[in-house]
């Protein structure tokens, strides 16, 4: 795996010095940490045009469960920094597009944050899990996963002769993405993506949803760069919220802001993890 910080520069694959990560709650204002008894979620917050909203305020913001308000603690804006596996598996851009993307991302990232290149060796739910475990072993604050590209399958050929092999074509996620999403959710590890194809990828975009992230399927690559750039921007402009649960459950609260228009993703988040 090879680790970058992101002030990208070709060629791809430089060995660069991993920065050191800040507090998960950005300064001055952070809340201090708090007692085992609150819960925290972590909060997207996107305009009509899709732009992150910062600067969220308490006065705004309501939580529900079952119908029933709970009470919020707080709400502050993350760092920005985060800790990055970027995984690549079948995209289908040419390398000077990859190239671009990648330098798209990086520039759009925070400048203390740091990004590791994983490729994949075999089946792509074990490099998801390769990445998880890489990210929870150095105690990554913020840890993100980013796929881009999706699994592939052997087409079959319409030719009956056993010496010709079918073209690879994309296909989705089919392992186990109840305990894969459950293992993200787990060490608190944000799943974001993009793929270029035509074909239908409901269990990469699920499991990005479940943990809090997004997944874009692009008909082709003209908005590759627009896409990674926005994802970037996102993982920059995150608020975390803390508030008390009514009960013990796996259950997390809606959440509702007074803002009208935005659009908004909310998953549970830890601490640490």
């Amino acid at each position: 795996m090879n680790s970058m910080k992101c002030d990208y520069s070709p060629p791809l694959l430089t060995l660069l010095a991993v920065g050191t990560l800040l507090p998960l709650l950005a300064s001055p204002g952070t809340a201090q940490p708090a007692p085992e008894s609150q819960a925290y979620l972590r909060l997207t917050a996107l305009d009509p045009a899709g732009n992150p909203v910062n600067k969220l305020t308490l006065d705004e913001l309501t939580l529900r469960l079952n119908g029933d308000e709970l009470q919020a603690l707080s709400i502050q804006p993350i760092a920005p920094t985060t800790q990055i596996v970027a995984i690549f598996e079948g995209l289908a851009v040419t390398q000077r597009q990859l190239n671009g993307a990648i330098g798209q991302f990086i520039g759009s990232l925070d400048d203390t944050s740091t990004l590791d290149m994983q490729s994949v060796d075999g089946n792509l739910d074990a490099a998801i899990i390769e990445a998880i475990d890489d990210l929870h072993a150095r105690g990554a604050q913020r840890p993100v996963i980013v796929l881009m590209g999706q699994p592939s399958e052997m087409a079959p050929s319409a030719l009956q002769s056993s010496q010709v092999r079918g073209r690879r074509r994309a296909t989705d996620l089919s392992g186990d993405i109840d305990a894969l999403g459950q293992l993200l959710t787990d060490h608190s590890i944000l799943f974001y993506g993009v793929s270029i194809t035509d074909v239908e990828l409901p269990q990469l975009q699920a499991l990005a949803a479940h943990t809090g992230g997004r997944f874009e399927r692009l008909p082709d690559a003209t908005r590759l760069n627009a896409v990674v750039s926005s994802i970037a921007l996102e993982l920059s402009t995150q608020h975390l919220i803390s508030y008390m649960p009514t009960e013990s459950t796996d259950t997390f609260p809606n959440v509702e802001l007074a803002r009208p228009g935005l659009v908004i993703r909310t998953a549970p988040a830890k601490l640490t993890h």
